[in-house]
């Protein structure tokens, strides 16, 4: 109640003001205490969050820090000819390679290799490694270094720490340009690729076939990648492999080609632009493919130089393409087997029938001539084949007409793939009355047949179709399919894959056949074709000459089949731009198949 104080005064006590100051007191400690229990919320709802809901990932992430996954690389497929000689295989070679997640320094590590490499692009490098979709994965900034390069950077760990040394299965043609554009080339995989190849295993930065048959029968020749799971240290230095998958190298493939034959071809064609195709012609097996120009896919296997690649890709003879499967061309006579079938079959003539052949032939106000200038007098079919009489083909294929002349041209395989196992076959083309009127506005001429009657104007053919048509008078009246790879096995030897040969009777009559037969028979004896003649075989077949707008030279064909009786062999050549003033097709021909039956 009463305070006695030193000056003896009374002093009441106010209890309001202690009220008041206890209950700030309170306030500000419960402001403090939710503070402190919101923060330890946080805290626990943090922590929670980092546990349970990124608990996997952040473990993941751990493992990663201190595992490694190192790709082992597996050998590509072989390749191999019908007897088992070997056209594309794999050597050891090593690579420089660094992982982008061990890199500390990039600028110094690039630094030091320059010294070792001065050609490297240093500012490539830097991309490449920009670019990486994986930070773990090795990424190659050097392919083919010699060993004692290897062993330098071995040798000087401490320095290239964060480099490694990959050996790597590198492809190898020691056939070199002999069937370049057969085979193919491989190259680093592009995103349209990658999008559609990703199914199969195939990363960024894998190598795939771009062409022939190295692209046709990728997922084949592939196999799988192995890889390995090392612990590393904070170095990124490997302390112990934890688990390893063994790569399984790509299956075998062997083709229908004899190593043989392709070289004799090759040798006969010199360096001659063209088209050698051999083939049995109750099968379809390609037993030879000459495409020249060629080039060597060791180029690609070793890293293509600009320089080279500039020299290949701008090369007038487009040697990466493949003429055999490509190449469109206009037939010339060979398209003249082809009108005699129609009119025989729509019994338009008979073989007795005869035209006169002046030297030239009147259509409307045009005037087209026969090859030979004096004419060849009175001939019937048969002697118009021999001959290639042109003049007899003009009237004839009037009188046949367009219609039922490309009737019959597709059924002998024309305007149409034939369906050989190569990428991007082309289709050739059977020109039409409606064609022309929709690409031309122009109507079809009497002048179109006639030049369509001896195999010119805009009637185009690939020399595959070619062999195919010519199979088809070989073997009796079969449209047989080519193809180029009779079987594959795996890596332990079993059979994968076996080509079964595909035949399709063509509606031509036996006596059609019969006939055919004879005549190209008779072409080699005593007609056009007669430097096929040699001492070794008898050869039957069919001429061809083009003339080509703006060119002196023309193109030169020869198909035809051996022996005559009982054809094993058919041939398609074709001489682009011929330089020789005579036929010279016809007599490749027969000194190749000179060559190949006196083997027997």
């Amino acid at each position: 109640m009463i305070y006695h104080g030193v000056f003896n005064k009374k002093v009441p006590l106010n209890y309001r003001i202690i009220e008041r100051r206890n209950l700030n007191y309170e306030r500000r400690l419960k402001f403090i205490g939710g503070v402190l229990f919101l923060a330890f919320l946080l805290i626990l709802i943090k922590t929670g969050w980092l546990q349970i809901i990124q608990g996997e990932r952040f473990f993941y992430l751990s493992q990663a820090s201190r595992l490694r996954l190192v790709p082992l690389p597996n050998p590509r497929g072989l390749i191999l000819d019908r007897k088992g000689e070997v056209l594309a295989d794999n050597t050891a070679s090593f690579s420089v390679a660094v992982v982008p997640e061990n890199i500390s320094d990039p600028d110094r590590l690039l630094s030091r290799l320059k010294e070792v490499f001065p050609s490297m692009d240093v500012e490539a490098c830097k991309k490449k490694i920009k670019r990486a979709q994986n930070p773990f994965r090795p990424v190659i900034l050097r392919e083919k270094v010699e060993l004692s390069k290897v062993i330098y950077l071995l040798e000087r760990e401490e320095d290239f720490s964060s480099a490694v040394i990959l050996t790597q299965p590198v492809r190898n043609y020691p056939q070199g340009d002999l069937l370049g554009n057969l085979l193919g080339y491989l190259g680093e995989v592009n995103k349209k690729e990658l999008r559609a190849l990703s199914g199969l295993g195939v990363e960024a930065g894998d190598l795939v076939g771009k062409t022939g048959i190295e692209r046709m029968y990728n997922s084949y020749l592939q196999g799988e990648k192995g890889g390995r799971q090392v612990e590393v240290d904070v170095y990124g230095r490997a302390l112990k492999i934890i688990s390893q998958r063994d790569p399984q190298p790509g299956d075998t493939l062997y083709l229908t080609i004899d190593l043989e034959m392709q070289k004799i071809a090759r040798e006969e064609m010199g360096k001659r632009k063209g088209v050698v195709l051999i083939a049995n012609p109750q099968t379809g097996q390609i037993l030879t493919l000459v495409s020249l120009p060629s080039f060597d896919p060791n180029l690609f296997s070793r890293g293509i130089s600009e320089k080279e690649w500039n020299e290949i890709s701008s090369h007038p003879g487009n040697p990466l393409e493949n003429r055999a499967i490509r190449g469109e061309y206009p037939p010339g006579s060979t398209f003249k087997i082809v009108v005699a079938t129609a009119a025989l079959e729509e019994k338009k003539i008979f073989p007795e029938s005869t035209y006169y052949c002046p030297g030239y032939y009147k259509v409307g106000n045009r005037v087209f001539k026969c090859w030979k200038e004096g004419g060849h007098g009175k001939v019937d079919l048969e002697a118009a084949l021999v001959h290639s009489c042109d003049v007899y083909f003009y009237q004839l294929g009037l009188k046949v007409g367009t219609e039922d002349i490309i009737r019959y041209a597709r059924l002998f395989g024309l305007g149409k793939p034939t369906g050989v196992d190569f990428p991007m076959e082309k289709r050739g083309f059977l020109p039409t009355p409606s064609w022309k009127k929709k690409t031309y506005k122009e109507s079809w001429y009497p002048g179109d047949t006639a030049n369509l009657s001896i195999g010119q104007g805009y009637i185009l053919v690939t020399p595959v179709q070619m062999l195919t048509l010519v199979n088809a008078v070989a073997n009796g009246g079969y449209l047989v399919k080519p193809y180029l790879v009779e079987r594959i096995v795996d890596v332990r030897g079993n059979l994968v894959y076996q080509k079964t040969p595909e035949r399709e009777k063509i509606p031509v009559s036996s006596s059609t056949l019969n006939f055919l037969c004879r005549a190209l028979k008779g072409v080699v004896e005593k007609g056009t074709g007669w430097r096929a003649k040699n001492k070794v075989v008898n050869i039957a077949g069919k001429t061809g000459t083009v003339e080509i707008e703006g060119s002196e030279n023309p193109h030169n064909w020869f198909i035809g089949y051996a022996p005559t009786d009982n054809p094993t062999l058919s041939i398609v050549v074709l001489v682009e731009n011929r330089e020789e003033e005579i036929s010279i097709a016809p007599q490749i021909a027969g000194k190749i198949f000179s060559r190949i039956f006196s083997r027997a």
